[in-house]
């Protein structure tokens, strides 16, 4: 099974990367980006003949939503015990489903509507557009800061923990501590600054890197210590710590409801295939998961561990040796980076289109540039993105330089917080309103939709808000406290 999963993950992660062309109607998408980016933009050609595979478009979902949350989700999951932490992602892997249905619905009838308005031209669905189409400009304003709230988060995780590794390999190649966290923090994210800068096309290379390695390294790491699971430590159980950590990480780790507009468009606007392939490239990573929490819960005592201060790799050490530190580092190497790889892009992207928005260019004549340059090419400009560089990943290495210990905290904060609110809460309220404002829904209603009508809607609406809230009220306290 193993084999047969790197085989197709590998063939995934080699695929030719697609011409993506774009209007000037909403900041654009990244192909490269993984759990934590958000497809904005409304014109994505990810096939120019259509009729995608399933299998292909199965591969792009659980490719977004496996990656550097796996790092995070033993420390999260550890005091919950094996059984409840796998029950919890569970409920994590049915929220994403969920979600990722109403996404496509909502994506559907936008298209639809979009081919009476606009003459049979398909336009699709972003989330950016969607929010715009049926909750107005103060949606999109809302639904663009979410995105920059999820993204920032996740690259102040991404950088802390980047520039902790660098440090740690730093120091054992030379025997002395020849680096810092800082100042690995600032290597880290300047190396992924210049692949920002760079376009697309090179992140898209560095990344497919990434994601082999983290293939081969998972399945090296499972293979040496699955012999050495103590089922007596996975019959530990602490219902009570799966919520608010297990969940939240568990949501991030899941994370894959920004493709399904792109998924749809690729499968030909087929929502019965689409179905499918969100189907079934939901389950893979709920089995990589299950996997890699079977193995580290089965490996570490509970009881005389200390989730706080635990540490993959050093952990993973101590019982395994130099050969499992090695791999282990180069898992969390290439999670990080493959994961990294795709959110500093798509900050800068998205701040190189404030930058565009901002500007006084004619409409018209980027109109006509727009839609003949592949995002992120150096076509746009490097100056341009060069400062939008600046604005997307200074404050993210000054947040890390500040505390250094932040990426379990900021992944934490990222899932619940940005994640239910973009993925659960904005698509619900989405397709609340564009079912009103379809007149023909009942005649017109996309094939294999969720049941339960505005119940169903309202029902996760309920659940998001009573995730979110909880949070706002426990940042407002703490910032409260600072300030104080």
């Amino acid at each position: 099974m193993l084999c047969l999963l790197t085989l197709c993950i590998s063939a995934a992660a080699f695929q030719p990367t697609p011409r993506i062309i774009y209007s000037n109607k909403a900041p654009p998408f990244n192909k490269s980006s993984k759990h934590h980016v958000l497809l904005l933009s409304n014109d994505h050609e990810v096939n120019e003949t259509g009729g995608g595979s399933i299998a292909g478009a199965s591969l792009l979902f659980a490719g977004t939503a496996v990656g550097a949350g796996m790092i995070a989700l033993p420390a999260e999951t550890l005091t919950a015990g094996f059984v409840p932490s796998i029950s919890g992602l569970s409920v994590c892997w049915l929220f994403t489903y969920v979600t990722s249905m109403l996404t496509l619905e909502a994506s559907w009838l936008a298209c639809t509507q979009n081919d009476e308005e606009e003459s049979g031209e398909n336009t699709g669905g972003g989330f950016l557009s969607l929010s715009k189409m049926a909750l107005g400009v103060p949606g999109e304003v809302i639904t663009a800061s979410l995105f920059w709230f999820l993204l920032t988060a996740i690259v102040v995780a991404y950088t802390a923990e980047g520039g902790q590794l660098i440090a740690q390999v730093a120091k054992e190649v030379t025997d002395t501590t020849t680096i810092s966290p800082t100042f690995g923090s600032l290597l880290f994210a300047s190396c992924f600054a210049s692949f920002a800068i760079a376009g697309t096309s090179r992140v898209d290379i560095i990344n497919r890197v990434f994601v082999l390695g983290l293939v081969a390294t998972f399945i090296g790491i499972v293979a040496y210590l699955s012999s050495s699971i103590s089922v007596s430590n996975l019959s530990h159980a602490d219902w009570s710590a799966v919520y608010p950590a297990g969940i939240s990480i568990g949501i991030l780790s899941f994370g894959a409801q920004n493709v399904v507009p792109t998924i749809l468009k690729y499968l030909n606007y087929d929502p019965e295939k689409t179905q499918k392939a969100i189907l079934l490239g939901s389950l893979i990573p709920l089995f990589l998961y299950t996997i890699w929490e079977a193995v580290f819960l089965g490996l570490i005592d509970a009881s005389t561990a200390d989730s706080n201060s635990m540490e993959v790799i050093s952990v993973l050490g101590k019982i395994g040796g130099t050969t499992v530190t090695d791999l282990v580092e180069l898992f969390s190497i290439c999670a990080i980076g493959s994961s990294m790889a795709g959110a500093s892009v798509s900050l800068v992207d998205f701040f190189v289109d404030a930058i565009n928005l901002l500007s006084k260019d004619d409409p018209e004549s980027k109109t006509e540039e727009m839609s003949t340059v592949n995002i992120g090419s150096n076509d746009v400009g490097a100056g341009k993105r060069t400062i939008a560089a600046v604005f997307a990943l200074v404050p993210p290495v000054l947040i890390s330089y500040a505390f250094p210990d932040v990426f379990l905290t900021a992944l934490e904060e990222a899932g619940l917080l940005g994640g239910v609110s973009l993925y659960g809460i904005l698509p619900a309220l989405c397709l609340l309103s564009l079912r009103s404002a379809d007149n023909s829904s009942e005649t017109r209603a996309m094939p294999g939709r969720l049941g339960g009508g505005k119940a169903t809607l309202f029902a996760l609406l309920t659940i998001s808000s009573a995730l979110v809230l909880p949070e706002i009220v426990n940042v407002g306290r703490v910032v409260a406290e600072k300030l104080h």
